[in-house]
Protein backbone atom coordinates (compact mmCIF):
# COMPACT_ATOMS: atom_id res chain seq x y z
CA UNK A 1 0.00 0.00 0.00
CA UNK A 2 2.50 2.36 0.80
CA UNK A 3 4.80 2.16 -2.54
CA UNK A 4 1.35 2.78 -4.31
CA UNK A 5 1.09 6.32 -2.37
CA UNK A 6 4.86 6.70 -3.24
CA UNK A 7 3.79 6.26 -7.20
CA UNK A 8 0.82 8.69 -6.59
CA UNK A 9 2.94 10.89 -4.51
CA UNK A 10 5.79 11.32 -7.28
CA UNK A 11 2.72 11.61 -10.34
CA UNK A 12 1.60 14.47 -8.48
CA UNK A 13 4.61 15.94 -7.82
CA UNK A 14 5.27 15.70 -11.78
CA UNK A 15 1.99 16.99 -12.68
CA UNK A 16 2.47 19.84 -10.81
CA UNK A 17 5.59 20.74 -11.74
CA UNK A 18 4.22 20.58 -15.28
CA UNK A 19 1.86 22.72 -14.58
CA UNK A 20 3.51 25.58 -12.73
CA UNK A 21 6.19 25.38 -15.59
CA UNK A 22 3.67 26.07 -18.37
CA UNK A 23 1.97 28.47 -15.96
CA UNK A 24 4.85 30.41 -15.73
CA UNK A 25 5.66 30.82 -19.09
CA UNK A 26 3.00 32.16 -20.07
CA UNK A 27 2.78 34.10 -16.94
CA UNK A 28 6.61 35.84 -18.44
CA UNK A 29 4.68 35.99 -21.72
CA UNK A 30 1.74 37.90 -21.09
CA UNK A 31 4.29 40.37 -18.79
CA UNK A 32 6.86 40.80 -21.66
CA UNK A 33 4.16 41.01 -24.46
CA UNK A 34 2.91 44.78 -25.83
CA UNK A 35 0.65 46.51 -27.60
CA UNK A 36 3.84 48.09 -29.79
CA UNK A 37 4.93 44.88 -30.51
CA UNK A 38 1.26 43.65 -31.99
CA UNK A 39 0.94 47.04 -33.79
CA UNK A 40 4.50 46.13 -35.94
CA UNK A 41 4.69 42.92 -35.68
CA UNK A 42 1.04 40.99 -35.73
CA UNK A 43 -1.07 43.79 -37.22
CA UNK A 44 1.81 45.17 -39.98
CA UNK A 45 1.59 48.79 -39.03
CA UNK A 46 3.72 51.42 -38.99
CA UNK A 47 4.29 53.03 -35.89
CA UNK A 48 5.55 56.55 -34.71
CA UNK A 49 9.49 56.51 -33.49
CA UNK A 50 8.46 57.11 -29.91
CA UNK A 51 5.83 54.60 -29.26
CA UNK A 52 8.68 51.96 -30.04
CA UNK A 53 10.16 50.45 -26.89
CA UNK A 54 13.97 49.43 -26.93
Amino acid sequence: MAQEYAYMAVWLLGLFGIVGTVIACVARFVVKDSLSYDQTHVWRRKLPPETKKK
